[in-house]
């Protein structure tokens, strides 16, 4: 097969080389300033790379404001400049695939699969999000894990890895969650666990807090209530859990770590791109 690889991070360098390992053509575009095997071109113009593409791969996530999103790229590449270089009966594969770039590429007669939508992935990233999360914590705090007290906000794929990962390590983990009976799967694994009205009377007893929901949960109430020697660490996408501007100014230590499988392991976050990446393409066939 072939393969257009645009843009992306670390993690779409490395899935090049892991394809033309594979036996596939490979060709990159918005991967300029990147690393990559003589044996990879780096196409110098969009429609010569995706010409002849059976499969045309875009990053997690594909977009930011319009534009695709390539950190390796010389120059910006708008979603509206890729769409027009397709081909009817293309494969487009992405991760976050805004709803303009999804129904405009349909419209095109594309197939189109967003790599997030599938289950095996979304939990193999939060595996690595989770891993990642405790990497930073460990480096940016003069505490260990092991005899700390740690606050995990939400109950989501990474909030459950996560919380198990420092319970593991001798942490003692509270859960903050809306729904009861997430708070009570908590408890049976042997978390603590509250509910987020609760949490300003409990907020000065945390060494670590970290945050999974994609919405305000802790304001500023709340955050007043921090220990000024605890440590935020933000994993949500924007807007993210609180206001890590306010924090700062409350003298709070915190930090956003986004993307954080193509940070902390960029070749195992590829493999599992490239794995689910096979699997639809068999999908497809059969």
């Amino acid at each position: 097969m072939k393969f257009a690889v645009i843009g992306g991070d670390k993690r779409s360098v490395l899935l090049c080389s892991m394809l033309w390992r594979d036996r596939h053509r490979v060709h990159s575009f918005a991967l300029e300033k990147a690393e990559l095997p003589a044996e990879i071109p780096k196409a110098g113009c969009l429609q010569s790379c995706v010409y002849g593409a059976d499969c045309v791969i875009l990053p997690t996530p594909a977009e930011k404001n319009g534009l695709i999103n390539s950190p390796y790229a010389s120059q910006p590449l708008r979603t509206e400049e890729l769409l027009v270089s397709l081909w009817p009966g293309q494969l487009l594969i992405g991760g976050k695939l805004g709803r303009d770039l999804s129904m405009g590429a349909l419209s095109q007669g594309l197939q189109v699969a967003d790599i997030m939508q599938r289950r095996g992935f979304t939990v193999g990233n939060a595996a690595l999000t989770a891993e990642g999360a405790v990497e930073k914590l460990m480096v940016s705090s003069p505490r260990s894990l092991w005899g700390s007290r740690s606050l995990v906000t939400g109950w989501g794929r990474i909030a459950k890895i996560l919380s198990l990962r420092l319970y593991a390590l001798g942490s003692r983990v509270t859960v903050a969650a809306r729904k009861e009976g997430d708070r009570a799967m908590a408890r049976a694994l042997g978390l603590e666990a509250l509910d987020f009205p609760e949490l300003p009377e409990a907020m000065d007893g945390f060494d670590f807090i970290v945050n999974t929901v994609p919405e305000q949960v802790l304001a500023e109430q709340v955050l007043c209530r921090i220990r000024r020697d605890a440590l935020l660490l933000e994993l949500a996408s924007a807007p993210g859990g609180f206001d890590q501007h306010r924090a700062e100014e409350l003298g709070l230590k915190s930090m956003a770590a986004p993307g954080l499988p193509g940070l902390c392991a960029p070749y195992t976050a590829a493999e599992l791109m490239r794995d689910t990446i096979y699997s639809i393409i068999r999908e497809m066939k059969e």
